[in-house]
């Protein structure tokens, strides 16, 4: 068990951690010298979850969240905070009403089946208005995309050692689970650097060396049918571009190709308008200034990325921060979580170095 589990556990148990709720929705934390300081903030906050998968078992490889734990998450924040939809959030981050109590909105990223089969049961018992951002060719072909690829490929290799040219030729071991997973992690974040082109040409050359069963690579993804019965119950869906790229390692005609095609594909299958936009992986380093123009230019009218930390009024409607919630042990360290977003308002701190550690592979 974590410390950052002990501390939550013992907040949680003694009650605590109601005091730390009270303070973290009107305080937030500055740094005055070596010791942080409260101060009062008069704004609504507004903290965007980001969800991959509720379950475990197959695709996606790096995340798993328990049913039990994603249901007491829904119970709590409904219980707690009010949560709202992305585009009401948007809406009083552009103008701000009297209720500054603060507003959680929850989102999904990718477009995973454990969305339909065991979320969005949760999600309507307790009537959370959530918003699902495709990788709108994974769903349209009924295959992973090519990250989730690189995450099969290193837990079926048969070896105990996997070389692969990247900056320089490079031997893994891999020897159990924890290791294939962190040599897939430092793969994929290898490729995240490439250009797009041979970004595509190094996953082709990966796959050649090794034949990945399509039993693995398909019915992971949501439905065309499935998409369309949530979005009558109320679920919003986004764009996640249509190939799950690095944007900021795009051509300008790559862009506008990925944010066109995900955006008609989606409007033509769905039978909606799609306004909302989340930047794969979603860190500051893979995205640049060009790629947040063109997302307000292709009419969509807020983007989300995984920039930790709370939205306030004036914040960039295009660079959203979201907190990532995938693999949360328990309730008491969600709460905690929660609560650290809360009060390290933007300008007072960019969050722990932990958080940071936890983007660099996703919005995956």
């Amino acid at each position: 068990m974590s410390w950052a589990q002990i501390v939550a556990g013992g907040l949680y148990a003694t009650g605590s951690m109601r005091l730390l709720e009270s303070l973290s929705g009107s305080y937030g934390l500055r740094r005055s010298g070596l010791l942080p300081q409260l101060y009062r903030t008069d704004s609504p906050k507004f903290v965007i979850l980001c969800y991959h998968r509720v379950g475990s078992g197959g695709i996606p490889l790096y995340s798993s969240l328990s049913v039990e734990i994603f249901e007491r998450q829904m119970r709590f924040v409904s219980d707690h905070y009010r949560v709202v939809s992305l585009g009401q959030a948007c809406d009083e981050l552009r103008s701000p009403v009297a209720n500054t109590s603060p507003g959680i909105v929850v989102t999904f990223d990718d477009g995973y089946c454990d969305i339909y089969h065991k979320a969005f049961p949760i999600l309507q018992k307790y009537r959370v208005p959530a918003t699902v951002f495709l990788t709108a060719g994974a769903v349209e072909t009924g295959e992973v995309a090519w990250y989730d690829r690189v995450f099969l490929a290193l837990k079926l290799w048969p070896g105990e050692v996997f070389g692969l040219d990247l900056d320089r030729p490079r031997q893994f071991s891999i020897t159990n689970a924890e290791t294939r997973k962190e040599a897939a992690v430092e793969i994929v974040s290898f490729l995240c650097t490439l250009p797009n082109c041979r970004r595509r040409l190094c996953c082709l050359e990966l796959e050649q060396r090794m034949s990945l069963p399509m039993k693995d690579l398909t019915g992971r993804m949501l439905t065309w049918e499935q998409v369309r019965e949530m979005y009558q119950a109320g679920i919003i869906f986004g764009s996640h571009t249509m190939t799950h790229p690095v944007v900021s390692q795009l051509s300008a005609a790559e862009m506008s190709d990925e944010l066109y095609e995900s955006k008609s594909l989606m409007e033509r299958r769905i039978g909606c308008r799609v306004d909302e936009f989340a930047f794969p992986f979603g860190h500051k380093s893979h995205r640049h200034g060009r790629n947040v123009q063109a997302i307000e230019d292709f009419g969509y009218r807020c983007a989300v990325t995984t920039d930790w930390g709370c939205n306030l009024p004036g914040a960039n409607l295009y660079e959203l921060r979201r907190v990532q919630v995938d693999d949360q042990p328990s309730l008491p360290l969600f709460v905690l979580r929660l609560n650290q977003a809360l009060l390290q308002v933007p300008g007072a701190g960019e969050g722990a170095a932990s958080h940071n550690r936890q983007v660099r592979i996703h919005s995956r």
